[in-house]
C-alpha cells in the first residue's frame, strides 16, 4: 500500500511540475534560511558551555559609582587574584588573563615580522579551567614559567610554516625572546576567551618599561574564579569586599560582583543590552520565513483541492477509507518536504562559509557537525511535514463523494478567504521587514554622512613607534614634503578607537564628576582636521607653540557651568591635572560613535617637534589628495617610513574605516535584514505566482466567454489582478504601524538619529506593490491574450 502511495505521490509531483517546483523551492528557502538563523541564535546563546567547570566559573566585576552612575570595570590589578587565592577558601581555582595591551610586534626571522593584535597574558590555570586543547606541548608547563608563549595554530603557521615551532624562539616587542611552549587548537567561536597567542603572565614584568608600568599600577586582567561545589556566589561576593582592604586601589568604594561564565556574552553588566534583543528579532524572522513557506504549501495545496476532488470522491465511492486518504496525502507532503529538506541541507552546507563572511558573523564550520545542528534539521523536517501536510490531508480526505462527483466541493474553511488571509500575512511580513531595512539604511547613511566636527575623509594615520622618537621630526618633514605642509598633523592616539585616554576629573563648580577624553596633538591638527575654534589661544595665528597649551571642548564648559569668556576664568577642574586658565576652547567634535553624546575632551597642544606625541607610540595624520591612487600612496609612505630603518613594521589605518567599524553591529544587522527581506519577498511572490496560476486555470472558461463578448485585454488583466493587489494594500496598512513601533524602539539607542518619515512607508509599499504586480502580470497578461476558442474548447 505504501508503495502505491509513493507512486501516486511521485505521479502527482511530476504531473503538476509548476506547483511542485513552487512548493519545493519555497520550503527549501524557508528551511535553509530558518535553520541558518536558528544555528546562529543557538551559537550565541551557548557561549562558554564547553568549559569543564563552566557552571562554577565566575568573572569578578568591579562596580563603582561615578558622576551619579554605576560604572563597571571587568579588569582588575594582578595582585587581586593572588590575594583571593589565599584569603577566600571557597575559591578552588583562580584564572587571570588579558587579551592584550594593544599592538605588539612579533618576529621569528628577518622575513617574518608582523604587528599583531590580541597577544594576551595568562596564568597556567587557563588551560585546564577553560578547556583549551593543545595540539603540541605539555599543558602543565606551557605557561608555568616566565619567557614562554603559546601560539594558536594559525599564528604558528604564519611564523613557522609546516615546521614544529615548539622550542623555537619568537621575538616579542622587538627585543624580548620568548620560547614557544605549545600550540593551541582552534578556539571555539562561541567563547568570550579570544586571543591569537598567550604569554605566561609571570613574564610580563620582564618585557619592558610599558609592561612593567601596567603590571605595577594598572587594572588589566580579567579575573575568574572557580568556586568549590555547593558554594553560594553571594557569600563569596561578601568576602571579596574584605579582600580589597589589604590592597591599594584607586577607588576603595568599589564593590565586587560575580558573573557566571556562561552569561558574560549576553548578560554581563559591561555588554550592550541590545545583543539579546537582536537575537530575539532574528529568531522571530526565522519563524516568520518558515511559517511563510509552510503557508505557501498549504495555500497552494488547498487551492488545487478542486483538482483532486473527483479523485477523492471516486475512491470513497468504491470503498476507500478516510484514514487511507489521509495517509496518502501525508506521504505526498512528506515526499515534498523531504525533497526540500535535502535541498536545504545542500544549500546550507554550500553557502555557509559565504554567508558567514558576507554577514560578518562569527561562526565556523564546526557548528555544522555538531549534534544540535542535525537535531534542529530533523525537528524542522518533521514539524514542516506535519504542519504542511495535516490541514490539506484532513481537508481533501473530508470531501463528500455525493457532492464532489456533481462538480462541487464542501470546502468551508479552505477556500478563497483562508488563502487571502495567508497572502495578507505573507506580504505584511515582507513589507514590515522592508520598512525596517529602509530605516536601518537611512540611519546608517545618516551616521556615515553626519558632520562630526572633524574631517575624517581621505585621512590615513601612519604609526610612529616609540623607538623612532628621535627620528620623528625627520620622518614628519619627509611626509610633509611628499603630502604638503598643510596636509600633515600628529596625535598620540588612534582616533575612533577605544584606546583614547580617559581621565576621571571633578569640576571646580558643583564638584561634578566627569569622564574626560584626553588627546595630545600638534598645532597643525586643528586646521588640517577641520576643528573649529570657539576661543583660540592668544597669538595662535602668528606664533608657534612654545609651551604646552590646554584646550577644552564646549561640552567641558557646559558640564562645568562656565559662562562668558573661559580664557579669563580659572580651570574648570579641581586638582593638579588641570591648573590655570584654559588656553583655548574648540567646538565639539566626535571621536566616538553617535550612540552617545559628545564626550568632554581635553587636548594638550604641544610643539610639532615635541617627543611627547610619540613617547608611547603616536600617529602622523596625512590627508591624501582627491583622486589619489591609494595603494601607490601607501607604498610611497612605506618607503619614507622604512628609510629610518625601524624595528616595527609599517602600520597604518584610515580614519573613515575606523569610524565605520564603530557601527559594526548595526551594519551586520542591516545586512541580515536586507537578506532576509529579499528572501521573505521571494517566498511571498512564489506563493502569489502559484495562486495566480491556479486562478487563471480555474477561470479559463470565464476568460474565454468575456473575450467572446468583447472584453479588452486590459480589463481582463485588471479583473485577475485587482483582488491580489487589494491584499497587498491591506498588508501595507497592517505592516506600517508595526514596523514604525519596532524601529522607533531601535532608534532610541542613538543620541543622534533620523526621524521616520512618510516616504519610507510609501517607498516600501510601492516597491512591494510593484514586485507583486510584476509577479502576477505575467500570468494575467498571458491569460488575457489566450485564444477564446481554445479556452472554451477546454471545457
Amino acid at each position: 500500500m505504501i508503495r502505491n502511495y509513493l507512486a501516486i505521490a511521485l505521479r502527482q509531483l511530476w504531473k503538476n511540475q509548476l506547483f511542485s517546483a513552487l512548493n519545493i523551492v519555497g520550503l527549501t528557502v524557508g528551511l535553509a534560511v530558518s535553520t541558518f538563523i536558528a544555528l546562529y541564535v543557538w551559537h550565541e546563546f551557548h557561549y562558554d558551555r564547553f568549559e569543564p567547570f563552566a557552571d562554577r566559573t565566575y568573572r569578578i566585576m568591579s562596580v563603582a559609582t561615578y558622576g551619579g552612575e554605576e560604572i563597571s570595570f571587568p579588569n582588575l590589578h594582578e595582585s587581586f587574584g593572588r590575594q583571593i587565592k589565599r584569603q577566600v577558601p571557597e575559591v578552588e581555582q583562580v584564572v587571570r588573563w588579558s587579551d592584550g595591551l594593544g599592538d605588539v610586534v612579533l618576529q621569528s626571522d628577518a622575513t617574518h615580522r608582523f604587528k599583531e593584535l590580541n597577544i594576551g597574558y595568562a596564568d597556567a590555570s587557563i588551560i585546564p579551567v577553560m578547556g583549551l586543547k593543545l595540539l603540541q606541548g605539555d599543558p602543565q608547563t606551557a605557561l608555568s614559567e616566565p619567557g614562554r608563549i603559546v601560539l594558536t595554530r594559525q599564528l604558528a603557521e604564519k611564523y613557522f610554516g609546516d615546521k614544529n615551532p615548539v622550542g623555537k624562539t619568537l621575538i616579542f616587542d622587538k627585543h624580548f625572546p620568548l620560547t614557544v611552549s605549545a600550540i593551541l587548537d582552534d578556539l571555539p567561536t562561541n567563547s568570550v576567551i579570544g586571543f591569537r597567542a598567550l604569554v605566561s603572565l609571570s613574564s610580563m614584568p620582564t618585557l619592558g618599561a610599558k609592561q612593567q608600568q601596567v603590571w605595577k599600577g594598572g587594572g588589566f586582567l580579567s579575573t575568574y574564579v572557580v568556586l568549590r561545589p555547593g558554594t553560594r556566589p553571594t557569600a563569596v561576593e561578601k568576602k571579596l569586599q574584605q579582600v580589597k582592604s589589604d590592597l591599594q586601589f584607586v577607588d576603595l568604594s568599589a564593590k565586587y560582583l560575580l558573573e557566571v561564565l556562561s552569561s558574560l556574552h549576553l548578560d554581563s553588566r559591561s555588554e550592550s543590552k541590545g545583543t539579546r534583543q537582536s537575537l530575539y528579532v532574528l529568531l522571530t524572522i526565522a519563524l516568520v520565513i518558515l511559517a511563510l513557506a509552510v503557508i505557501n504549501y498549504v495555500s497552494l495545496t488547498t487551492a488545487r483541492a478542486t483538482k483532486r476532488a473527483k479523485e477523492v470522491g471516486i475512491r470513497k465511492a468504491i470503498g476507500g477509507q478516510r484514514q487511507e486518504l489521509i495517509g496518502q496525502f501525508f506521504i505526498e507532503s512528506f515526499l515534498t518536504t523531504t525533497l526540500a529538506f535535502g535541498l536545504s541541507l545542500a544549500v546550507l552546507q554550500a553557502l555557509f562559509p559565504w554567508a558567514n563572511q558576507a554577514l560578518g558573523l562569527q561562526m565556523d564550520n564546526r557548528v555544522l557537525a555538531q549534534g544540535p545542528y542535525w537535531g534542529l534539521m530533523l525537528a524542522l523536517w518533521l514539524v514542516c511535514s506535519v504542519l504542511a501536510g495535516a490541514y490539506p490531508a484532513l481537508l481533501l480526505s473530508g470531501f463528500r463523494p455525493a457532492v464532489v462527483l456533481k462538480g462541487t466541493t464542501n470546502v468551508r474553511f479552505g477556500g478563497a478567504g483562508l488563502r487571502q488571509v495567508f497572502t495578507t500575512l505573507q506580504f505584511t511580513a515582507s513589507i514590515g521587514l522592508l520598512i525596517c531595512s529602509l530605516v536601518l539604511y537611512t540611519q546608517m547613511r545618516f551616521l556615515q554622512t553626519k558632520n562630526l566636527g572633524i574631517n575624517r575623509e581621505q585621512v590615513v594615520g601612519m604609526y610612529i613607534d616609540s623607538e623612532l622618537t628621535s627620528q620623528f621630526t625627520a620622518i614628519r618633514d619627509a611626509v610633509r614634503q611628499w603630502a604638503g605642509v598643510n596636509n600633515v598633523a600628529a596625535t598620540n592616539t588612534k582616533l575612533f578607537s577605544p584606546n583614547i585616554m580617559t581621565y576621571f576629573m571633578e569640576t571646580a563648580k558643583g564638584k561634578k564628576q566627569l569622564m574626560v577624553n584626553a588627546l595630545t596633538v600638534d598645532k597643525p591638527f586643528f586646521d588640517m582636521m577641520g576643528v573649529r575654534w570657539q576661543y583660540p589661544p592668544a597669538g595662535w595665528e602668528t606664533g608657534a607653540v612654545s609651551k604646552e597649551l590646554t584646550v577644552y571642548n564646549q561640552t567641558v564648559l557646559k558640564e562645568a557651568g562656565i559662562r562668558g569668556n573661559p580664557l579669563q576664568q580659572p580651570s574648570p577642574f579641581k586638582g593638579t591635572a588641570a591648573n590655570g586658565s584654559p588656553d583655548g576652547v574648540v567646538a565639539d567634535f566626535h571621536v566616538h560613535s553617535l550612540h552617545g553624546p559628545v564626550s568632554p575632551m581635553m587636548l594638550s597642544v604641544v610643539s610639532d617637534t615635541s617627543r611627547s606625541i610619540t613617547a608611547n607610540g603616536g600617529y602622523l595624520l596625512i590627508r591624501l589628495r582627491p583622486q589619489t591612487n591609494v595603494p601607490e600612496a601607501l607604498a610611497q609612505l612605506k618607503a619614507i617610513y622604512e628609510r629610518s630603518r625601524p624595528s616595527a613594521p609599517f602600520d597604518y589605518y584610515f580614519l573613515d574605516e575606523a569610524y565605520d567599524k564603530l557601527y559594526a553591529k548595526e551594519e551586520r544587522l542591516a545586512r541580515l535584514f536586507n537578506g532576509f527581506t529579499a528572501l521573505t519577498l521571494l517566498v511571498a511572490c512564489l506563493g502569489l505566482l502559484g495562486l495566480m496560476t491556479f486562478s487563471v486555470e480555474a477561470r479559463t472558461k470565464e476568460i474565454g466567454v468575456r473575450k467572446v463578448l468583447g472584453a479588452s485585454v486590459s480589463s481582463i488583466v485588471t479583473l485577475l489582478s485587482k483582488d491580489f493587489l487589494k491584499l497587498v494594500l491591506i498588508s501595507i496598512l497592517v505592516a506600517s504601524p508595526l514596523a514604525w513601533y519596532a524601529m522607533n524602539k531601535w532608534l532610541e539607542g542613538f543620541a543622534y538619529k533620523i526621524d521616520i518619515v512618510w516616504w519610507i512607508f510609501a517607498l516600501a509599499g510601492g516597491l512591494v506593490t510593484g514586485i507583486a504586480l510584476l509577479t502576477i502580470s505575467f500570468q494575467s497578461i498571458r491569460a488575457a491574450l489566450m485564444n477564446p476558442v481554445n479556452s472554451l474548447r477546454s471545457e
